[in-house]
């Protein structure tokens, strides 16, 4: 017997699972197939900030990235406070927002005055008087600003999105084969939405699927520090459009506190020699955050592919998510994590508006085997000592 359905999805990444999350939501009957863990991959390996651009108008430019972005929060907000079309009221915050702290000097002076004129919301300078204990402690000199990001615990998310609908949910073992493994469980699908970053253009050209498809990765070596002398959710701002370091705090399964790393740190070959990494974040912090104790820390990396669409600019970005449709197939990339409302949003619409209406239906899909969740990049990390 065949079971019908409307859609079926393809990776339970951020996107996956948002998407999935708000097509339940509207009355869809789904299934969402994970070919490793749930929350695998890039997801996992975000610093779980939800951006609203700010760091991409740095250098007197106003980009299309930053003004597109800038709405995003107040969608998370929305979901956090269980008043979304996706209901995260279960998620837990990190942090209220992630400060950016710019040296003296004209840089971080025009830095400030573009993102006020560029994006406006809830940005403010902190008084030297107000900063947080840590960020005083470390020396810094120079001005925080407040962005008004919030900083989300992702594992949090991950488990928000899943729990209520689990049930749909579940592993495929074919995942280069998606129409076989649903033809061999007697499975009908409508509609078919890749979410998985890293291997939808593969399944697009195995389908002939790719013409006009365009896709791009952006190779990062991440960093990580432990143990943290603090939690710290920060931007440092240098002398270019990138960050010298964005840092995010994270909790490992035993306790202890890691710095991980982002930013110019990052922006390097994920071949590269980890070395690099540690040194550039040592830099910076003995440039920008001078009182900061490094003696016996310890050091990782990880290296990542940034999947996504093809920028106009090489080495950025593109300005929203990408979404390329083949007959009943659609092919999706969010960008970053804080796209991932918008393109469910965007799914949604182009579903209703090619006839691909919810039939309020959902199958029981208990015979298929259950995904399991990823483990967090910082738990698995391999640690180093640097030697003097």
């Amino acid at each position: 017997m065949t079971t019908k359905i409307d859609i079926a999805i393809i990776g339970a990444g951020i996107a996956g699972l948002w998407t999935h999350a708000y097509l339940r939501g509207k009355g869809y009957n789904c299934l969402l197939l994970e070919s490793n863990a749930i929350g695998g991959g890039q997801t996992l390996a975000s610093q779980g900030i939800i951006h609203s651009g700010l760091k991409y108008a740095f250098a007197g430019k106003i980009n299309k990235l930053a003004q597109s972005i800038s709405a995003m929060p107040d969608l998370w907000r929305a979901a956090l406070r269980g008043e979304g079309d996706v209901d995260l009221g279960a998620a837990r915050m990190n942090a209220a927002s992630q400060y950016l702290l710019i040296p003296k000097g004209l840089m971080g002076g025009l830095v400030k005055l573009v993102m006020k004129q560029a994006l406006g919301g809830n940005v403010r300078n902190v008084p030297a008087d107000e900063w947080p204990p840590e960020i005083k402690d470390t020396g810094f000199k120079g001005s925080v600003v407040f962005m008004d990001e919030p900083v989300l615990d992702i594992e949090s998310v991950i488990r928000a999105l899943v729990a209520p609908y689990q049930d749909s949910i579940k592993r495929i073992d074919t995942p280069d084969d998606v129409v076989g493994f649903l033809k061999r469980h007697n499975i009908e699908a409508q509609r078919i939405i890749y979410t998985a970053a890293a291997t939808n253009h593969v399944a697009a050209k195995t389908a002939a699927h790719d013409e006009g498809l365009q896709t791009q990765s952006r190779p990062l070596l991440m960093g990580f520090m432990k143990p943290a002398p603090f939690p710290l959710y920060a931007h440092l701002v240098g002398q270019s459009d990138k960050p010298v370091a964005t840092i995010t705090t994270h909790e490992m399964s035993d306790g202890t506190l890691c710095w991980y790393l982002g930013g110019g740190v990052a922006e390097r070959d994920k071949d590269a020699n980890p070395s690099e990494v540690y040194k550039a974040a040592m830099k910076g912090f003995n440039k920008y955050l001078p009182h900061v104790d490094l003696s016996g820390v310890q050091w990782s990396t990880l290296p990542i592919d940034r999947i996504e669409g093809k920028s106009d600019k090489d080495g950025w970005m593109p300005d929203t998510p990408t979404i390329h449709s083949a007959g009943d197939n659609i092919y999706c990339w969010p960008t970053k994590l804080t796209f991932a409302p918008l393109l469910a949003e965007r799914i949604g619409a182009m579903l209703e508006e090619s006839g691909a209406a919810p039939s309020h239906t959902q199958s029981n899909f208990d015979a298929l085997p259950s995904a399991d969740y990823a483990t967090a990049p910082w738990n698995k990390a391999q640690w180093t000592t640097l030697k003097d």
